[in-house]
């Protein structure tokens, strides 16, 4: 029997039943799914992408299919395999008629020759606070961070150890004390909603973060 209904009701070949009118559906005496116009299989053997077509290319009667297939031999675009040096300093392309030069032609602005400005541990006050921040983070072990961190307990903010993380008192006016820490996933200050003795316990002192130069 077949599997459905006639489509769309109108009395046509139903879904999955033969089609006395068709060949396609039809069972193959030779076990193959294929129509007599050779079908799946048939493509599989002619025609130009099939196993068939492979002899043009084996027997290389086409120049494009050559090319296509099996490339250009390198050796007549001027390269010396054999060579001990890397071969893109002189291979520019195979379209380029002369081989190119290790140096490549160029004129470099005049910005790229100025020096910044060293960076002075006064500037720090001036800075923004997602500026210290970033410094904090971006340049561990460095002196740099040492300073940062100076520069934010100047400005209230504490570091926790076991956190990780910038704390601060809120500035908003609250029964109970609040703490504001700089959250880094998303860049902004945001109110921290957990037991403030997790907090006060674990900040640092701020005798442990001043920049101190030995004897």
């Amino acid at each position: 029997g077949s599997v459905g209904t006639p489509l769309g009701g109108m009395g046509g070949p139903s879904l999955g039943g033969p089609n006395p009118g068709s060949s396609l559906g039809a069972p193959n005496p030779n076990g193959s799914n294929t129509t007599p116009g050779g079908g799946a299989d048939g493509a599989a053997l002619s025609g130009d992408y099939g196993l068939l077509g492979l002899l043009s290319v084996i027997r290389m009667s086409d120049p494009d299919k050559n090319t296509l297939s099996l490339g250009s031999d390198l050796t007549s675009l001027g390269l010396n395999l054999n060579s001990s040096e890397s071969l893109y300093n002189n291979f520019a392309s195979p379209w380029a008629d002369k081989p190119t030069t290790r140096e490549p032609q160029y004129q470099l602005p005049m910005c790229y020759y100025m020096q910044p400005p060293a960076l002075k541990t006064g500037h720090l006050s001036k800075f923004q606070l997602e500026t210290l921040f970033h410094i904090f983070y971006a340049l561990p072990r460095d002196v740099l961070q040492a300073y940062s961190a100076q520069e934010l307990y100047a400005r209230q903010w504490r570091y926790h150890v076991e956190l990780k993380l910038w704390f601060r008192r809120s500035d908003e006016p609250s029964p109970n004390p609040q703490f504001v820490y700089f959250d880094t996933n998303s860049w902004e200050r945001r109110l921290f909603q957990g037991p403030i003795s997790n907090i006060t316990s674990g900040l640092l002192h701020e005798d442990q973060v001043k920049v101190k130069f030995g004897s």
